[in-house]
């Protein structure tokens, strides 16, 4: 199956918009490239639907979780993201939540003072974010935000990264390949490590 035909079933299951746009875009040597307005809707449909399915709680609408999908492949931050939210910065943790509810992940979304594996088994015992942080020697914050991290992670591995990978079908063109790269290197990473 060619990405061509990939994408076409992508958007047929994804998208309430029945037919393709047939225009080309030459200059890229592509074929059949959807509009935005596709692909939006297409983006729209799976971020609902991730939301219904893992019954994830935001105050972000679907068009501003579509932002923050858009804004991660474009390399902005979070705090770059909550600004075009007209949310200001401290609207910065909405976005970072809602971003790992979409297993959209960072480099620097693990905090390296914060042992995974010990936090973990802490956790496992029934110890509370307040003793965790206690016995690691960090703050209530740092407990809170790795254990969400983790926890997106352990989700994320679990289906396969589907989401991401449907966001970087839909997107195709729009993300840089240097970023592909990093994407794909961090999912194989993150495959071994069982956080």
């Amino acid at each position: 199956m060619t990405k061509t035909d990939e994408l076409r079933e992508l958007f047929a299951r994804l998208s309430p918009v029945t037919t393709f746009t047939d225009r080309q875009s030459t200059d890229r040597g592509r074929g059949l490239v959807p509009s935005d307005d596709e692909v939006d809707a297409a983006l729209r449909e799976l971020v609902g639907e991730r939301r219904r399915r893992d019954r994830f709680r935001t105050s972000l609408d679907d068009d501003d979780l579509v932002a923050v999908v858009r804004g991660f492949y474009a390399g902005r931050s979070d705090a770059e993201i909550a600004r075009l939210l007209d949310g200001g910065a401290d609207r910065t943790d909405v976005v970072t939540r809602a971003r790992l509810h979409l297993h959209l992940f960072r480099e620097t979304d693990r905090d390296p003072s914060i042992p995974a594996e010990e936090l973990r088994t802490l956790l496992a015992a029934g110890r509370t974010i307040a003793d965790c942080a206690a016995d690691l020697g960090v703050s209530e914050r740092a407990v809170r935000r790795t254990k969400a991290v983790l926890e997106a992670r352990r989700a994320a591995r679990e289906s396969g990264y589907a989401t991401p990978l449907e966001f970087e079908a839909l997107l195709g063109d729009e993300i840089d390949e240097e970023m592909t790269a990093g994407l794909q290197a961090d999912r194989a990473v993150f495959d071994g490590v069982r956080d």
